[in-house]
């Protein structure tokens, strides 16, 4: 018998045994990583899906929550599947895409959005908690103002489009009002009158992009001011039209010559034709990913829908009309709105959010910040748009406001209107607010978005 050969057996036997244990082992050991990651990415999701008998009865959140906005007025309130809003139907209709429908139609509402808060659900204890079973609902406090939104949807409510605006200091929205919108305790027929109702779900802050026209020559602006040597010293020729090859860039005007910041403030086609040209493709794309293209951001877990600036086959007039906020350029109003509190900020953008935790979580939040230009180039872009309001939209219409601005009037073809842009910041300690105005087919930015802005800036100032 050969022993040596028989232990030598037993030997790989054991070896192989414990190689196999060992995969095995390191197999479960991986796979329980990846569901305890899995877990605390997408537990919240998982408990608010409508089959979870625990919280939901018909598709209905079963919890006590109630959400207010940051002065106290009750915006939504959840009673064992009873949804309840606001008595007064205006705020009931100009808050309904921030509170969601009775149906949970609208995905961003905070009724979909932050049912796990509303729901008293958390990570660690899930919904039972305390020896209670389940655990009682808990209430929601959003950074809103609700006198504020629904003086802006009155303003906005002739036409179909967004009003925002935050602090661009603290990261808080007080304001977003989105149109068309419907009271959720009456709520219409939509199925009847689809073609009426359209995109009546979605809010237009949040989750629309529009072309940006002439705001977008804010971006051109500042990678001018980092790139171009002595550009703003420069001069540039507008006789209303400039022709780039076989195709040919029009003006609002002849301007004659203009500096950057004449340029700016006149929004000159001409001159920006020539900008983005002497720019080139690479270094406009950089910069329009650096001002949040391409890229939405995550409003306290709500994702915005990203605007989208795809230069790499733009060339010659393409590329020129690009520089100027037209070819295919789209944008989001809140993507937007971050951008104007990013100038404001020196530099520094301050991600908006919109639930205004108290006590304990308070001390736990932390505000997201990102650097997306230097000081010195903020603070230019900041000297030129104030400029504009001084020079141009009229600093009688924005008494006190300390206006910071660009208009944009943003062609959208089709034999329809051009959209109208007005976005910006106040240059106030007391008030540092930054915000947008987009109306679809509204015309100039200047005339009909940026009396809206002022309405509604004034109401902020007037009633902190």
């Amino acid at each position: 018998m050969d022993l040596k050969g028989t232990v030598n057996d037993v030997v790989n036997l054991v070896s192989k045994r414990a190689a196999v244990l060992l995969f095995f082992s390191l197999l479960f050991v991986v796979g329980l990583l990846a569901f305890v990651a899995r877990y605390f990415n997408n537990a919240s999701l998982w408990v608010q899906h409508p089959a979870n008998k625990h919280l939901y009865e018909n598709g209905k959140l079963l919890s006590q929550g109630t959400i207010y906005d940051r002065r106290g007025s009750i915006l939504a309130q959840i009673n064992d599947g009873s949804i309840t809003f606001n008595e007064d139907q205006m705020v009931r209709t100009a808050l309904m895409h921030t509170t969601g429908d009775i149906e949970n139609n609208v995905g961003t509402g905070a009724l979909v959005a932050f049912g796990d808060r509303l729901s008293g659900w958390n990570i660690i204890d899930g919904v039972y908690r305390f020896n209670k079973s389940p655990a009682p609902g808990d209430d929601l406090v959003l950074t809103l103002d609700a006198d504020l939104c629904t003086m802006a949807y009155r303003e906005l409510s002739p036409y179909k489009g967004a009003v925002g605006v935050y602090n661009y200091k603290t990261g808080e929205i007080l304001c977003m009002a989105s149109t068309p919108s419907f009271d959720p305790q009456n709520p219409p027929a939509v199925e009847a009158g689809p073609e009426k109702y359209e995109g009546i779900y979605i809010n237009n802050f949040l989750s629309a992009r529009y072309t940006p026209g002439s705001i977008f020559k804010l971006v051109t602006t500042a990678a001018a001011l980092d790139s171009l040597d002595n550009v703003e010293n420069r001069t540039y020729p507008c006789a209303g039209e400039l022709q780039v090859g076989g195709d040919r860039v029009t003006c609002m005007a002849s301007h004659g010559e203009v500096t950057l910041e004449q340029a700016l403030a006149h929004s000159c086609n001409c001159a920006f034709a020539r900008i983005t040209l002497d720019l080139g493709a690479e270094k406009l794309q950089e910069y329009a990913d650096l001002a949040g293209f391409n890229s939405g951001l995550e409003i306290d877990g709500i994702k915005t829908v990203a605007g989208r600036v795809d230069l790499a086959e733009a060339e010659g007039v393409d590329l020129a009309w690009a520089g100027i906020g037209q070819y295919t350029n789209t944008a989001n109003p809140l993507n937007f709105m971050a951008f104007m509190g990013a100038i404001a900020n020196d530099g520094v953008r301050v991600t908006p959010e919109i639930i205004r935790d108290e006590g304990l979580s308070s001390f736990i939040k932390t505000t997201q910040k990102k650097r997306i230009l230097s000081p010195q180039t903020a603070k230019k872009l900041k000297q030129m748009m104030r400029n504009n309001t001084v020079s141009v939209y009229g600093e009688e219409n924005f008494k006190g406001l300390e206006l910071c601005a660009k208009s944009g009037t943003a062609q959208v073809g089709g034999g329809k209107k051009p959209h109208a842009w007005f976005a910006g910041f106040l240059d106030r300690r007391d008030f540092p607010l930054a915000f947008v105005v987009v109306i679809e087919n509204g015309g100039s930015g200047g005339k009909i978005a940026a009396p809206v802005a002022a309405t509604v800036l004034q109401q902020a100032v007037d009633s902190p």
